[in-house]
């Protein structure tokens, strides 16, 4: 667009008033995730969901997040991590979202605990995210509601050893068991293209494992004590 002739001023604030409202409808139109992909040879991934924030830059409010990413069911027939990949778009902050998943056990094992984590990359080039990058677990308030433990209840206690890990335990995951719904927080932020949300389920140590694990334990006394 030309400005020309006396109007020239009137014309020029006029454009900068269109560029102006251009940025401002493209910067909430933003969503922060645009596409997903999940990577795993050990369980299937089925019925994810997402939508662009209702909400973007909504970093440490308190309660739940309005933005959502739904999981209807995670699969596992095996023991192992999945890599759950989002693609990103600049949303101008951080936008925290609320992460609601459905999870099968098949893997013909008892869970102890479950582990999740937040990175870059999938598979053997997943590389975890840094302290202070932005990206994290509702860091570091944890003021939006968690939950590991449905009904019939499998894991109370839930704890932040950094703050891209989530570490579910106390109770316990019966193969053959479907837990609806495991519900978590994450805050993405700008200047990422993509991100990983690395699951794995830990496995209760099987009888024989946990006898080699006591001899060693034994061996280990005694060893020390005869030094």
């Amino acid at each position: 667009m030309m400005c020309l002739g006396l109007n020239r001023k009137k014309c020029v604030l006029g454009v900068v008033a269109m560029m102006t409202l251009t940025m401002m409808i493209s910067h909430v139109q933003a969503g922060a995730i645009s596409t997903f992909t999940w990577y795993s040879g050990v369980a299937s991934v089925a019925g994810t969901s997402w939508a662009p924030p209702v909400a973007p830059n909504n970093d440490n409010v308190v309660g739940a997040s309005p933005n959502a990413i739904f999981v209807t069911q995670k699969d596992y027939v095996g023991i192992g991590p999945v890599d759950l990949v989002f693609d990103v778009i600049n949303t101008g902050g951080v936008t925290e979202y609320v992460v609601t998943e459905g999870v099968q056990n098949n893997t013909g094992l008892d869970w102890s605990s479950y582990h999740i984590e937040l990175g870059f990359g999938q598979g053997a080039g997943f590389v975890k995210s840094t302290p202070g990058d932005g990206l994290d677990f509702d860091a570091p308030h944890h003021d939006s509601p968690v939950n590991f433990n449905p009904s019939p209840g499998f894991f109370p206690t839930v704890t932040y050893p950094t703050e891209d890990d989530i570490l579910a335990t106390g109770g316990l995951m019966p193969d053959f068991t479907f837990a609806g719904y495991f519900v978590f927080n994450i805050d993405v932020p700008d200047g990422i293209s993509s991100f990983t949300i690395r699951q794995s389920p830990i496995a209760v140590p099987e009888p024989a494992t946990m006898s080699m694990l006591v001899l060693g334990s034994v061996a280990l006394l005694k060893r020390r004590r005869t030094h």
